[in-house]
């Protein structure tokens, strides 16, 4: 007799969501506030002689960036975060029996790879601090008949691919790991 296994996997994505696309729900540019949030802190981050450039959490405590800016770049986030929870939903949920968030975040608000002094520093801020990419893990459920459980992961990595290739700019599956289930 065929037994039903439901294996659950936890996959690590970065997506980046065209600005036109979130253009058609907002006002206001994402470039542009990345632009002017690189230069605000790149000003800051040069005045108090840091030697690095921290995330954008970091400038929540500290009135160094123009408040209506860090306005602007936590609604945009809000917006795109949702953006992006909906196209996954809607694009996964025909091939996965289940789909949860574990975690989803704007890349601007994690801390930037760009070194302080590097010849396109300015430039590697904007886009960092640009609120159009997102990192999300999110834990897949697939109903399985069989046993085999070896390939799975590429083929999750695969199928991820294969259904928001249409949706966004760039996909980037870092890993896909099984969990292990009762």
């Amino acid at each position: 007799m065929t037994e039903v296994r439901l294996n659950q996997y936890l996959a690590t994505v970065r997506v980046r969501l065209a600005e036109e696309v979130l253009l058609q729900h907002s006002a206001s540019s994402a470039v542009v506030i990345g632009n002017a949030l690189a230069e605000q802190i790149d000003d800051f981050v040069r005045s108090q002689q840091m030697g690095y450039y921290p995330a954008l959490d970091y400038f929540s405590q500290h009135s160094a960036l123009d408040p209506d800016l860090i306005d602007a770049a936590d609604s945009v986030s809000w917006l795109l975060c949702r953006l992006v929870r909906n196209e996954f939903q809607s694009r996964l949920r025909h091939v996965f029996s289940s789909l949860r968030f574990q975690a989803v975040q704007t890349i601007a608000y994690t801390m930037p790879a760009v070194r302080y002094g590097k010849i396109n520093a300015l430039h590697d801020l904007a886009l960092h601090y640009t609120p159009l990419s997102v990192k999300l893990d999110i834990v897949l459920s697939l109903i399985n008949k069989h046993d085999l459980t070896e390939g799975l992961d590429e083929f999750i990595q695969n199928t991820l691919h294969q259904c928001l290739k249409d949706s966004f700019e760039s996909i980037e599956v870092s890993s896909v790991l099984r969990l292990d289930t009762p």
